[in-house]
């Protein structure tokens, strides 16, 4: 019968939350509560650090509990898998759990094992894809650990383990009984303050924290997801999936801009209730800047950002330069999801050519242009390699059939704005607003509002609605109407003829 160990990867000097592997969750050390629960059915458990003087903190309180601990090199991750795996048989098996997920649990690493004994996999891990991170777990012989080490002197492989065994081996993807599903909402690692929060509450319903299973424990968590509001939806294309709201913002910066408090706070939400992306440009004053003092670590890595560069006026590619570089500096790193240029007129030929560069070093992941209408459609469809459109669209306006068919062939994501008309449907004197009070009531929609995006979201060449928010309320409000069904067909065709009529 082989020998199972899990080994535990854990340091003090985490960029996003240093010192959080000591931080007390459940009346015990983080890392000594994902010890104890990962060795609850019986596997052996060792917790793998670095030999940096800080990291004797582990080590020591570690030894004081009677949890056994390996050191090693800081950034040879893989080095200390193989040290901490040194006296095991080759036909054992290995599980890399990291020290920051204390959901995680031993029934987890059993139902991995078992998937991998059944389906004959040498390499298994959690798909993280469909699993929220935080029950992420992986396993392996201890054979093909050493080969690993034996292979590779890469330093991304030896810093991540198993990077070399999902290229030679290939892999299972497992998915536990129960998962939850919606990883986005249901994430329970501590990456971050806002992190450490969330895992404290839901363990604080416990007086068992090492019994109590990972199921129990998300079920707490359930309820406070279900309490917040539905999961903003994905859309786009197969490769290329954001949420259908997008927060706008432009909005965040100027004379009525809310306070920072009130940013993060907003920033917050969007991101809990599934918002993946923020749209923000050069000509919108200090968003840029506003953003990255109000974005803490977990916002940053799950937050995308759509940039609009800053009209070019004929500049060409040092044009292009000067806009990203500058929105690399105030955004404090060197990638956004997307960059868009301010109408086709700004994609010469040169221009274009160094965003292509940026998207070819992976700096810049899809690029487009900012339309000012949609009769700009097929001009900017014609540019080679384009993945990305920004347009005003609305309840008021048609997209023609021949733009709408382009759109399909495309594979394009397009982002619509203006969705409220820049507030006049919000308001009282617009002439449309009688017809749209009686065809949101006559629909079955919660109002102009609901009925404004349930519009603009009916159409499935539309991507994501750029709404901008002022406050928390506001994102709480958008994130309901957007995980609302959008209109059919029938329905669009019905508020068409409705304004059509009205306006004669």
């Amino acid at each position: 019968m082989p020998r199972t160990r899990v080994v535990i990867q854990s340091r003090l000097n985490s960029s996003r939350l240093p010192g959080k592997a000591l931080m007390t969750v459940a009346g015990m050390p983080l890392i000594e509560l994902v010890a104890r629960r990962a060795s609850r059915s019986g596997h052996e458990v060792v917790v793998a650090t670095s030999d940096e003087h800080y990291d004797t903190r582990i080590a020591d309180h570690l030894a004081t509990v009677g949890i056994p601990v390996m050191r090693g090199d800081l950034d040879d991750v893989l080095g200390r898998f193989v040290a901490a795996t040194q006296d095991l048989a080759p036909t054992d098996r290995v599980v890399r759990l990291t020290g920051d997920n204390p959901v995680m649990d031993a029934d987890v690493v059993d139902e991995l094992l078992a998937a991998m004994d059944e389906s004959g996999h040498a390499y298994g891990r959690v798909d993280i894809d469909v699993v929220p991170e935080g029950l992420g777990a992986e396993a392996f012989w201890v054979s093909d650990l050493r080969r690993a080490a034996e292979s590779t002197t890469d330093p991304y492989d030896r810093e991540h383990v198993t990077p070399w065994l999902r290229r030679e081996l290939g892999e299972l993807l497992f998915a536990p009984e129960g998962n939850p599903g919606d990883p986005r909402r249901f994430r329970c690692s501590v990456d971050n303050l806002n992190d450490f929060d969330r895992v404290s509450r839901i363990f604080a319903t416990t007086n068992d924290p090492v019994g109590i299973s990972w199921r129990e424990l998300l079920e707490v968590l359930r309820e406070e997801v279900e309490a917040e509001g539905a999961t903003v939806p994905l859309r786009g294309p197969e490769d290329w999936q954001q949420s259908a709201f997008v927060l706008g913002g432009v909005h965040l910066a100027g004379t009525d801009a809310p306070a920072a408090p009130e940013v993060r706070s907003l920033l917050i939400t969007a991101v809990s209730r599934g918002v993946t992306h923020v749209d923000v440009g050069r000509a919108d004053g200090p968003s840029m800047k506003v953003l990255r003092a109000n974005l803490n670590p977990q916002l940053t890595r799950r937050l995308g950002y759509l940039c609009r560069l800053r009209p070019l006026r004929g500049g060409g590619a040092l044009a292009v330069e000067a806009s990203l570089e500058r929105t690399f500096a105030e955004m404090g790193e060197r990638r956004v999801a997307a960059a868009l240029v301010s109408g086709p007129e700004d994609a010469d030929e040169a221009a274009w050519e160094r965003l292509r560069e940026y998207q070819r070093t992976g700096e810049v992941g899809r690029i487009g242009v900012a339309l000012w209408s949609g009769s700009e459609i097929d001009q900017a469809l014609a540019l080679p390699g384009i993945g990305y459109l920004e347009l005003p669209f609305n309840v008021l306006d048609d997209l023609p059939a021949e733009a709408l068919e382009a759109l399909r062939a495309a594979d394009v994501v397009v982002c619509s704005h203006h969705t409220f008309a820049g507030g006049a449907l919000l308001g009282d004197g617009h002439p449309a607003l009688p017809t749209l009070s009686a065809l949101s009531e006559e629909l079955g929609r919660d109002g102009v509002d609901d009925l404004c995006v349930a519009f603009v979201l009916g159409h499935d060449v539309i991507t994501s609605a750029i709404i901008g928010c002022a406050d928390d309320a506001q994102v709480r409000h958008v994130a309901d109407l957007v995980a609302r069904p959008p209109l059919g067909l029938a329905e669009i065709a019905r508020v068409r003829a409705a304004l059509a009529g009205a306006a004669r």
